[in-house]
């Protein structure tokens, strides 16, 4: 049994491992040489995979590309899942998303999760297609988020009290990004840096202006 569970979490790791290569070289070649120009055979051969066997990942080229949204939504629920229960889901939510960052930038243990957004970004800001598509993303993002908090409040997930939160999570999530200026160049630690402080930031000054929350 012990083996056969053994067996289960290497093939498991493994696909993770080849899903992440993916993600990896699809970025950078997108970065590149552009993503129309950027064909699904080119990322698989980067990966040393079939066209066949990226399907198996990914059904699209533009859902590879924005593979960092999904892989920065399962770390926020995550973090989400582990925060404390305090009643104050609002605050857990940003604390999670705090977390997550922070653990991208530990110098300890490097994560590529924060460069890659960036990359992404880059990407979706010259493509129609995957600006497009970017969009349904950020549906299931906020279905993925609402999820979480809806469980933890024990609450439906269109109860008043979830939107309200989510809402808000949303605006202050936004004015934070008004506030960072993101356009800088990889392994650029000072102005990863600067977003989570932008966030920060922000949440600090809702905290002082709407006291008690």
């Amino acid at each position: 049994m012990e083996s056969v569970c053994a067996k289960q979490g290497l093939r498991e790791r493994k696909k993770q491992q080849t899903r992440s290569a993916l993600i990896a070289a699809a970025l950078d070649l997108c970065d590149r040489q552009g993503f129309d120009a950027t064909t699904v055979e080119q990322i698989a051969d980067a990966v040393d995979i079939s066209p066949r066997t990226f399907n198996r990942y990914f059904a699209t080229k533009e859902d590879v590309v924005l593979g960092p949204i999904e892989e920065m939504v399962t770390a926020v629920v995550a973090a989400l899942d582990a925060q404390p229960r305090t009643g104050n889901e609002l605050e857990a939510l940003c604390e999670a998303h705090l977390q997550v960052f922070h653990d991208a930038l530990d110098e300890a243990r490097p994560s590529p999760l924060f460069e890659q957004f960036m990359t992404m970004n880059r990407i979706v800001a010259t493509s129609p297609a995957v600006r497009a598509r970017s969009v349904e993303m950020g549906e299931w993002k906020t279905q993925s988020i609402r999820r979480k908090v809806a469980e933890r409040m024990g609450l439906d997930e269109e109860d008043l009290r979830v939107r309200v939160v989510m809402s808000t999570y949303g605006a202050l999530m936004q004015l934070a990004m008004d506030q960072w200026q993101p356009d800088c160049q990889p392994g650029d630690r000072e102005a990863m840096l600067g977003c989570v402080k932008a966030i920060e930031s922000t949440y600090a000054t809702f905290r002082e202006t709407v006291p008690g929350v």
